[in-house]
């Protein structure tokens, strides 16, 4: 169920089916490339595609579809969160026992200074201690509380809306 006022808006649709919230839609990796890469979305929504969006999605696919998507190369945007979806991917084609798309070793996918990605200074520290292996092998140091065991959030995220999608059939707890 939507929150009210609140419409979901994946990247731009490439190739493979995924079944979210009721919803069909079309996901590939490409699609990120243009979620990266449009200007009209500040950082906050290219963090949550790529670090939230991306896994969940993948996850949802069944291992040929998996294997299918790691092999679409994604364009380069020439910015740093080239790297940070090239670590994504790293990450959750390691989580599911697929070989690391070739791609993901271009140059242009690693930064020579990292990025630490949280700015508050608790979350960044906990980023440099406990990022995992893609991410700094890539240069990018996420907030680990971003990741869980599938490399994804495990609720939905919509761009714009204020608060966090509860499923119907779990209680809201009083989060936001």
């Amino acid at each position: 169920m939507l929150a009210r006022g609140c419409h979901f808006a994946a990247p731009a649709p490439v190739r493979r089916l995924v079944h979210n919230q009721g919803m069909r839609h079309e996901f590939g990796l490409a699609s990120y490339s243009r979620t990266i890469a449009n200007p009209g979305y500040g950082d906050s929504v290219r963090y949550a595609a790529l670090m939230h969006q991306l896994p969940r999605q993948f996850h949802s696919l069944a291992p040929a579809e998996q294997a299918a998507t790691l092999a679409e190369v994604p364009p380069l945007t020439g910015t740093k969160w080239d790297a940070l979806l090239a670590a994504v991917v790293e990450h959750i084609a390691r989580l599911h026992a697929h070989p690391v798309p070739e791609w993901c070793n271009e140059p242009e996918r690693f930064l020579d200074i990292p990025w630490v990605i949280p700015t508050n200074p608790i979350a960044a520290r906990d980023a440099v201690l406990h990022a995992p292996g893609a991410f700094i092998r890539h240069g990018t140091l996420p907030d680990p509380s971003d990741l869980d065991a599938r490399g994804g959030e495990t609720r939905e995220w919509i761009p714009g809306c204020p608060q966090w999608v509860i499923p119907e059939n779990e209680p809201d707890e009083g989060r936001a």
